[in-house]
C-alpha cells in the first residue's frame, strides 16, 4: 500500500474501488464489513452565518452545482438527529439545507453503498447557531466536498472553479483542498488509525474532520493544500496580494479574487507528499510548491486545532489524539527562512501551470 505519488494517482485511476479501505483496517477487534476510509480529493470551507436564510440559500445552491457533477451517486441523506435517508436518483430536497427549529443547518451526503460506508462523492456541511456566531471562540461553519481523484483528468478545472465559486457564494473566511480521506459517518473513530497509518506516508493529506477543526478556524488557517484561500483579512495579514506575487512565481502560482480576499491554486494538480523514491519506501517528502505556500502564509496559519482526529478510547493503533502531536502536525512544511532559498530551486523542477490548469480569471 505504501506507493509513491503517481502510483497513488495510478492506483485510484485503475478501479475506483482500490480507493476504498475497508473498515477497522487497523483495529482486529472492530467490525470490517463495510468502508472505513476513501482516498478523495476534498475541499473544505469555513465561512459564517449560517444561521441566516440567505446563505442557507448559497449552500443549497453550492450544493446543486457540485450534484450537476455526481448526480445518481449520491446514495445517502444523513443530518444530526435523524435516521440516514436513502436518496433516490441522488435528488435531495432543498429542505435538507434549512435549520430546523433550534438546530443548525446539517447535511451530510455521500456515494456509499450502505449508510455506514465512506463515499467517494460526499458533501457535508455543518453550520453553527446565531448565538455561537456571536461568540468570536465558537469558531466557523464548515462545507466539505470531495470527488475521486479521477474526476480531476476527466475535468479539468472543473474542482477548482467550485472551490472558488463556493468560497464566494458563502463568503468564506478561509479553506483549502487537496488530497484527503473521507471516513465513514458513522464509524469515523474506528477508522482514525487509518487516516493516520495514511498521512504518515503521505504528508500533504488533510487529517481530521474539518467539521470539527473548525473549532479553531474562524480567524486563522488549518493548513496550506492545493487550493487554499483566504478571506480579506488574512489576506493583510499575510501582506496582501503584492506581497503574494513576491514569493509565489506565477508559473507556479495562480491567484483568484475572493470577495477582496484570495484562493490560491499551487501546482497543476494536487500533491500527496508521498516517498521520493520509485519504490515509496522512503519517508514522505513536503511537496516544493507547499513548503513555499506554508512559508508565505505563516502569519494567517493556526498555531493550534486541539486534537486533529477522535479515536476509540483503549485502542492499540495510533492516531492523532494530543494536542502536541496536532500541533507538530500543522508545523510539517515549516522551514528556516535560510533554506527558503533551497526549495525555490526545487519548484523548478515541479510541473508548471498550464493553460488548461488554471482558471481564465487569474489576478
Amino acid at each position: 500500500m505504501i506507493m509513491d505519488e503517481q502510483a497513488l494517482i495510478e492506483w485510484a485511476k485503475n478501479a475506483q474501488t482500490d480507493a476504498l479501505l475497508k473498515g477497522g483496517m487497523l483495529l482486529p477487534k472492530q467490525r470490517h464489513d463495510y468502508i472505513g476510509a476513501a482516498m478523495v480529493v476534498r475541499a473544505a470551507l469555513f465561512f459564517p452565518n449560517a444561521y441566516q436564510e440567505a446563505v442557507q440559500g448559497e449552500i443549497a445552491n453550492c450544493f446543486a452545482a457540485y450534484a450537476a457533477y455526481a448526480g445518481p451517486r449520491l446514495r445517502w441523506l444523513t443530518q444530526d438527529g435523524r435516521k440516514p435517508v436513502q436518496l433516490k436518483d441522488g435528488q435531495v430536497d432543498q429542505k435538507a439545507f434549512r435549520a430546523r427549529g433550534d438546530a443548525g443547518v446539517t447535511a451530510y451526503l455521500s456515494s456509499g453503498e450502505k449508510a455506514d460506508d465512506a463515499g467517494l462523492w460526499e458533501f457535508r456541511v455543518f453550520g453553527i447557531l446565531e448565538y455561537e456566531e456571536a461568540m468570536p471562540e465558537a469558531g466557523a461553519s464548515a462545507l466539505t466536498f470531495s470527488v475521486p481523484a479521477p474526476f480531476l483528468v476527466a475535468h479539468p478545472r472543473v474542482f477548482q472553479q467550485l472551490f472558488v465559486d463556493f468560497a464566494k457564494r458563502l463568503n468564506a473566511y478561509n479553506g483549502y483542498a487537496g488530497f484527503a480521506v473521507n471516513l465513514s459517518l458513522t464509524e469515523a473513530e474506528a477508522n482514525t488509525p487509518t487516516e493516520y497509518w495514511l498521512a504518515r506516508r503521505y504528508i500533504a493529506l488533510d487529517v481530521g474532520n474539518p467539521l470539527l477543526n473548525a473549532t479553531h478556524l474562524r480567524t486563522k488557517l488549518k493548513t496550506v493544500s492545493w487550493l487554499t484561500c483566504l478571506d480579506k483579512a488574512l489576506l493583510e495579514q499575510v501582506g496582501g496580494i503584492t506581497a503574494l506575487r513576491s514569493e509565489l512565481p506565477p508559473d507556479w502560482f495562480a491567484l483568484y479574487d475572493m470577495n477582496g480576499g484570495v484562493v490560491i491554486q499551487a501546482g497543476p494538480e494536487p500533491e500527496s507528499g508521498g516517498a521520493a523514491d520509485e519504490a515509496g519506501k522512503g519517508p514522505p517528502v513536503a511537496p516544493a510548491n507547499y513548503v513555499i505556500l506554508n512559508n508565505a502564509l505563516k502569519a494567517a496559519r493556526a498555531t493550534t486545532v486541539w486534537r486533529l482526529q477522535r479515536g476509540l478510547m483503549g485502542a492499540a493503533a495510533p492516531y492523532f489524539d494530543t494536542t502536541a502531536e496536532s500541533d507538530d502536525w500543522l508545523h510539517r512544511f515549516d522551514i528556516d527562512e535560510s533554506d527558503v532559498f533551497d526549495y525555490k530551486a526545487k519548484l523548478l523542477k515541479m510541473p508548471r501551470l498550464t493553460a488548461t490548469s488554471v482558471l481564465p480569471d487569474r489576478l
